[in-house]
């Protein structure tokens, strides 16, 4: 009976201390979006798409006014003008009206490319330098905050990710 307590007794022990061998996993999370905002490359990535997509705001703006101008005058001179000259008029509105839909579309879709090189760009450059932090605080999992639910303040490491960045990337 001895010999049963005593081998009860070294697997208890045993599967003690295999859970406490995979509790040491070193888990941190990252906010990705805090990096971008915060970091000297991400916020002049930032402004640049946000200069562009001013400049390109007004010159849509400026081009919709024309449009309802027209689009006045048209009505201005709907009893005025005869049946056939008013069609005309309008075909070629609607004519502009569509080509301005199709450049604003095509533009957009320019726009959230080039967003999207800039921040691929931009992980590409920060990716090696957060796997070189990785590996020498010899971490196992790096999570990105959207992901968790709850966790401690003191396994958040963007803001030594940040200033890691900065003094690398001009």
């Amino acid at each position: 009976m001895s010999t049963i307590k005593k081998f009860f007794t070294l697997l208890i022990v045993y599967f003690t201390f295999i859970t406490f061998s995979y509790g040491q996993d070193k888990i941190v999370y990252l906010d990705l979006d805090n990096l971008v905002s915060n970091t000297k490359a991400g916020k002049k990535i930032l402004s640049k798409l946000e200069n562009t997509k001013k400049e390109t705001l007004l010159k849509f703006e400026k081009e919709e006014k024309d449009l309802k101008n027209i689009e006045n005058d048209i009505k201005k001179q709907k009893n005025i003008i005869t049946e056939d000259e008013l069609k005309k008029k309008l075909a070629e509105y609607r004519k502009k009206v569509s080509t301005f839909s199709q450049n604003r579309q095509k533009v957009i879709n320019e726009f959230n490319k080039k967003k999207k090189v800039e921040f691929e760009s931009f992980f590409k450059k920060i990716t090696p330098i957060i796997e070189q932090y990785v590996s020498e605080k010899n971490i196992d999992i790096v999570l990105d905050k959207k992901n968790i639910f709850i966790a401690s303040k003191k396994k958040n490491i963007t803001q030594e990710i940040v200033k890691i960045i900065d003094s690398k990337i001009k």
